[in-house]
C-alpha cells in the first residue's frame, strides 16, 4: 500500500509541478525548465510504484511461485527508479545552481518535494 501511495504523490507532484511551469512562465517570464519535468521521471515513475505495490498486495493474498518473481522483479526495478530519481534531483540541483541567476520559487519547492518522495520510494523496499 505504501508504495502506491509513493506512485499517488508522485503523479498529484507532477500536476502541480506542470501548474507552476506554466503559471512561472506567465508570472515571471523566466523560461527555465527543471530536469525533473524534462526527464518525465514524475510523469513515468508512477506506473513502476503502482505495478510493485499491486504484485506485493496480490502476493499477500495468494502465494504462488510466479507472483513471488514478479514481485521480487518489481520491487528491484521500482528501487532503481527511486535512486535514479534522487539521481535527477541531485543533477537538477546542481545545474541550476550553476545556471540561474535569480531565486525562482517554483523550482525549491519541487527539489524537496521530488526528494522527500524518492527517498521515501527508496525506503519502502
Amino acid at each position: 500500500a505504501i508504495q502506491i501511495m509513493t506512485a499517488l504523490i508522485h503523479h498529484c507532484l507532477a500536476v502541480i509541478w506542470t501548474y507552476l511551469l506554466v503559471s512561472q512562465i506567465v508570472a515571471f517570464g523566466e523560461t527555465y525548465l527543471p530536469l525533473a519535468i524534462l526527464s518525465g521521471y514524475p510523469y513515468w515513475s508512477p506506473f513502476f510504484y503502482i505495478m510493485s505495490g499491486s504484485f506485493a498486495i496480490m502476493l499477500e493474498k495468494r502465494r504462488s511461485k510466479f507472483l513471488v518473481s514478479y514481485t521480487l522483479v518489481t520491487n528491484i526495478l521500482s528501487a532503481c527508479i527511486a535512486v535514479i530519481g534522487l539521481l535527477i534531483i541531485t543533477l537538477e540541483f546542481v545545474l541550476y545552481h550553476l545556471l540561474s541567476t535569480k531565486a525562482i520559487w517554483p523550482q525549491q519547492g519541487m527539489g524537496v518535494s521530488l526528494i522527500i518522495s524518492s527517498f521515501f520510494g527508496v525506503c519502502t523496499f
